[in-house]
């Protein structure tokens, strides 16, 4: 097998069934790539159209570097029009980047028909990105939430958090504002958790009430606000 990926290295005329290889391989092994993102990524993380965004970007990589081979002039006249499209979609989470340089790079490898690297290096990142699913660095598939508790005074502020190290994996304050209505003072904190058990959201609720707290909001982070 590895004899036969390394037959076609750097070949200057390809014919036609190896063109067609080069794209059903860089196909697949975005395919790889894309359900690997999809079992191993929470699902309030993932982004509309994204995995069919991976696969096609390995197989447009590999039409470019196809096209430009080992012509100095096609590179840089590919480079020029390339500069001209603005990408301007921005990630909400590093780890799309790297699962997108991924794709890019199957691509790359498999356009420049260095097609062990390209199946090792796949079968690499899939295995390595479904083993930390299940190490510590990972939020499995729990959904990110976005919490607003609104609090009366700073003393009603400790036992809530209590109430979410209980009934959270992790959670982070990502800001609190101080505001006031009809000369009553309350303060409004965000945060962003992660339920140990998805189903203990109305449980939490709860509890968060019963110690004296007001949830405002509570909805997945990649969904509509929904006020409470």
């Amino acid at each position: 097998m590895q004899e036969f990926l390394s037959l076609y290295s750097k070949m200057e005329n390809p014919t036609l069934e190896m063109v067609l290889f080069t794209f059903l391989l860089a196909f697949l092994c975005s395919v790889a790539i894309g359900m690997t993102y999809y079992f191993t990524t929470p699902t309030t993380l993932k982004t509309a159209n994204y995995i069919q965004a991976l696969i096609l970007s390995s197989v447009i990589a590999t039409m470019i570097l196809q096209s430009i081979g080992d012509n100095v002039a096609s590179g840089l006249g590919i480079i020029g029009a390339l500069t001209i499209i603005n990408f301007r979609t921005a990630f909400r989470d590093p780890r799309d980047i790297i699962f997108m340089f991924a794709a890019l790079g199957v691509g790359i490898a498999c356009g420049s028909y260095v097609f062990v690297i390209a199946a090792a290096g796949t079968a690499m990142f899939c295995t390595l990105a479904l083993v930390l699913k299940f190490t510590p660095f990972s939020l499995g598939n729990h959904q990110i939430v976005e919490l607003r508790v609104r609090i009366k005074d700073q003393e009603t502020a400790a036992p809530v958090e209590e109430i979410l190290t209980r009934y959270c994996q992790k959670f982070t304050l990502d800001g609190f504002r101080n505001n006031s209505t009809e000369g009553v003072a309350f303060q409004d904190r965000d945060y962003v958790i992660v339920f140990r058990n998805d189903q203990e959201h109305a449980e939490m609720v709860r509890a968060i009430e019963a110690a004296g707290g007001e949830v405002r909001k509570l909805n997945n982070q990649n969904s509509e606000a929904t006020e409470v």
